[in-house]
C-alpha cells in the first residue's frame, strides 16, 4: 500500500516539476491513447499479452526489466518481431530514490545495453519503476536520447485489492484524448490485466479510440491500431 502511495504521489508531484521532459501523455486532442506495459518479460504474462495485442491488431510499448531481458531474450526479441515498442526499466527493477546517480545511470545503462544488444536499437523510452524521478536523472537521461513515460491512467491491475471490474473502470473513466496507460507484465495478476483488456477494448474500439505505441511518430515499425 505505501508504494502504491508513493505512486501516485509522485505522479501528481511530477506534473508540477519545471521539467518538459517527463511525458504523462502524448500530444494528442483525438481519442488517440497508448497502452504501456511494464515489470516483464515473462514467460508466463508476455506471451498472452503478445496474443491479445495481436488478436486485436494494436500497438503496446514494453517498458522491460534488463535483467529479465537478460534471461528471456527470445520474448524480447518477440515482442519487437510483433511490431511493438520497447523501453528501459532499468536492470534490476530499481527504485532511484535509493541510488546516487552514479548507482542509477548504471541501472539505466545496463538496461539499454541489453535491450541494444537483443534488438539492435537503443531504446528510447525509459520509466522509472514506482514513477520515482528527479530532474536531474530526467535531464541526465533527455541527454542521452531517453525521454522520460510516465502515465495519466494508471489501471491498478498490479493492486493485491484490485478486481477484474475496477481495473475496467480505470480504463475506461479515466481515459483522455492522448493518455498514456500504465499496466502490468507481470504472471501474478496477468488473468485480471488479461480478462479486463479483453472486457474493455472492444467498448473503447466501439467508442472510437485507437492505440500506437510512444515510439509511433519515430519508428515506422510500430503499428497504429
Amino acid at each position: 500500500m505505501r508504494a502504491f502511495l508513493g505512486t501516485h504521489l509522485i505522479r501528481s508531484a511530477a506534473r508540477f516539476l519545471p521539467n518538459c521532459h517527463i511525458r504523462h501523455r502524448l500530444p494528442s486532442n483525438s481519442r488517440v491513447a497508448a497502452l504501456t506495459f511494464e515489470d516483464g518479460p515473462h514467460p508466463d504474462s508476455t506471451s498472452e499479452l503478445l496474443s491479445l495485442l495481436k488478436e486485436w491488431k494494436l500497438p503496446a510499448t514494453f517498458f522491460l526489466v534488463g535483467e529479465q531481458a537478460a534471461r528471456y531474450p527470445q520474448l524480447v526479441a518477440e515482442i519487437v518481431r510483433c511490431g511493438h515498442a520497447v523501453g528501459n526499466h532499468t536492470y534490476h527493477h530499481a527504485d532511484t530514490w535509493r541510488l546516487t546517480m552514479r548507482e542509477a545511470i548504471r541501472e539505466i545503462r545496463d538496461c539499454s545495453r541489453v535491450l541494444d544488444a537483443v534488438t539492435g536499437k537503443l531504446p528510447t523510452w525509459w520509466r522509472p519503476p514506482y514513477g520515482h524521478v528527479t530532474n536531474r536523472l530526467v535531464d541526465w537521461c533527455q541527454r542521452q536520447g531517453l525521454q522520460t513515460a510516465l502515465w495519466d491512467v494508471m489501471a491498478a491491475d498490479g493492486s493485491s485489492h484490485g478486481s477484474i471490474r475496477a481495473v475496467e473502470k480505470s480504463l475506461e473513466r479515466q481515459i483522455r484524448p492522448g493518455s498514456i496507460i500504465s499496466l502490468k507484465d507481470d504472471p501474478r495478476t496477468i488473468a485480471r490485466t488479461a480478462t479486463a483488456l479483453r472486457n474493455s477494448l472492444p467498448r473503447l474500439l466501439e467508442h472510437g479510440w485507437r492505440f500506437e505505441c510512444l515510439e509511433a511518430e519515430r519508428d515506422a515499425r510500430c503499428p497504429r491500431g
